[in-house]
Order: C-alpha cells, then sequence, then structure tokens
C-alpha cells in the first residue's frame, strides 16, 4: 500500500506492506531538516533524499536483517520512525556550507 507521511520537515514515501514477520517500509526519505554545524553551531537546513527500507517488529526482536534498518515497536507509528530519523541526522557530523572546506585553528 502507498503511504507519504511528513515529519519536520522530513518526509517518507513509498511502499508499506504486512508480512508474517514484520511490516516493510520501502521508499524514499526528502526533505530539510533544521541541524546545527558541529564548526560555528550556527543553525542551517540540511537536506536529505534517500532511498530506505525499514522493517518494524514487535519487542522483543533477536533476528537481524542485513537489508532493512529494525524498528521494535509494539504498535507501527510512522511518525515515530520519522521523528527517530530526525533525531539521526540531527546528531550527525553537519557542518553548514559556510564551515565546508575551512580548516579549524586548533590549540594544544
Amino acid at each position: 500500500m502507498k503511504r507519504e507521511e511528513c515529519f519536520q520537515g522530513l518526509c517518507f514515501s513509498g511502499e508499506v506492506e504486512k508480512r508474517r514477520d514484520g511490516i516493510y517500509l520501502e521508499g524514499k526519505l526528502k526533505g530539510k531538516v533544521e541541524v546545527e554545524c558541529i564548526r560555528c553551531l550556527s543553525p542551517f537546513l540540511q537536506p536529505v533524499e534517500e532511498e530506505v527500507k525499514f522493517k518494524v517488529v514487535k519487542t522483543p526482536y533477536s533476528g537481524t536483517d542485513g537489508e532493512f534498518d529494525i524498528f521494535e515497536m509494539e504498535k507501527f507509528d510512522l511518525k515515530e520512525i520519522l521523528r527517530s530519523e530526525v533525531e539521526s541526522i540531527r546528531n550527525d557530523y553537519n557542518i553548514c556550507p559556510n564551515c565546508q572546506g575551512r580548516e579549524i585553528d586548533l590549540e594544544f
């Protein structure tokens, strides 16, 4: 089934399929997420456009899957998955366009 959902500037568009062992999502994450530059600490919008494969399973889950990112949830919630992805992007090593390629003066 086709599904689209957005959360804080990040949108999922793709297919959702319920199977015996979980709920599978395959599609694209696209949008702009507000992040903080790790160098100058200024906020900026980080563009995101990537293909994703998620598998939603009930807790506790002891399996693995090399092809899908696993989300353990009692109840399927696409907004919660997007919230988790936004937080992951915010916690990444984000450098604003102004700081790209600039060297940092370090004192030892």
